[in-house]
């Protein structure tokens, strides 16, 4: 594989991480949003679980060694 084709592969990869990002980053709007203004909602757990789960994964992409800043609950 040539240098090009090695570059091409990291931009693609880097564009396809930061694609993913964006859609954790408006999912995780989306389920605040939920959360803040549906609290009375049978599904407001559900919610809550998959808020968690998603940080967690956006920041397992952003930085593998690190951990969620955001305390848990908020």
């Amino acid at each position: 594989m040539s240098d090009v084709d090695t570059g091409s592969a990291r931009l693609e990869a880097e564009a396809e991480q930061e694609r993913t990002l964006d859609r954790l980053e408006a999912r995780m709007e989306a389920l605040q949003l939920s959360l803040r203004t549906r609290r009375t909602s049978p599904r407001f757990a559900l919610w809550r679980h998959d808020l968690r789960e998603t940080r967690e994964t956006w920041f397992r992409l952003v930085d593998p060694d690190g951990q969620d800043p955001t305390p848990e609950g908020s």
